[in-house]
C-alpha cells in the first residue's frame, strides 16, 4: 500500500478480503474477546517459534495464496515457515498454518468459503476457534483433502500438527481479563 492510499486523520480505513474475485467486507472490527483469543494464541506460537525459521503473524496480515494480485485474505493468525514467502506486504504464497477466530459477521465465511480456499491452496493446518463456546476445530491436510476435524474444548491440550513438539493448553487461549 502506498502512502497516497493510507487514510487521512479522521478517515475510516476499510478492510476487505477478495476470494474467487468476490469482495468480502471485514467490518465491524473484532470484539475484545476475539482479540484476547488471538493474542493469547499468537503469544503461545511466538514463544515456541523463538529462534526457529517459522514466524507467526497476527492479523491484520495480508496473505496472497495465488499469483492473482487482487485476491487476498487476512487470517487472524498466520504461520509461515518459508522465509521467501514473507514480503513487505505480507505472505505471498501458501502459509503452513492459518487460524480463524469466529465472529458473528465472519463465522459462515470462515467455516465454508475460507475452509475451501485453505484446503485447495494447500494450507497444512487450519484451526477454527469459537470463542463463545470455547471450542477449536482442527483440520489437517492429508494429500489435498482436509481430514475430518478434531474438536477440542477449553480443558483440552492440542498438539500442533505442523510441529512435532508443540502442545497448547486451550485454557490459556480462552483466558480473558
Amino acid at each position: 500500500m502506498e502512502a497516497k492510499d493510507m487514510p487521512k486523520a479522521g478517515e475510516v480505513f476499510e478492510r476487505y478480503e477478495v476470494i474467487d474475485d468476490i469482495i468480502y467486507d471485514m467490518s465491524p472490527p473484532p470484539s475484545s474477546e476475539h482479540q484476547s483469543v488471538v493474542i493469547n494464541l499468537a503469544t503461545e506460537f511466538r514463544n515456541y517459534l523463538r529462534g526457529k525459521t517459522c514466524r507467526v503473524f497476527p492479523g491484520p496480515f495480508g496473505v496472497w495464496m495465488t499469483d492473482k494480485e487482487r485476491e487476498h485474505v487476512e487470517p487472524d493468525i498466520t504461520i509461515v515457515c518459508d522465509p521467501s514467502k514473507i514480503q513487505p506486504r505480507g505472505c505471498v504464497g501458501v502459509p503452513d498454518m492459518v487460524v480463524e477466530v469466529l465472529s458473528p459477521s465472519t463465522a459462515l465465511k470462515d467455516k465454508s468459503i475460507k475452509l475451501r480456499l485453505y484446503r485447495r491452496s494447500g494450507v497444512r493446518e487450519y484451526w477454527i476457534i469459537d470463542p463463545v463456546h470455547e471450542l477449536v476445530e482442527v483440520y489437517k491436510l492429508d494429500g489435498n483433502v482436509f481430514t475430518e476435524p478434531k474438536v477440542y474444548g477449553r480443558e483440552d491440550m492440542v498438539s500442533v500438527g505442523i510441529f512435532d513438539d508443540l502442545d497448547i493448553s486451550l485454557g490459556g487461549v480462552f483466558e480473558t481479563l
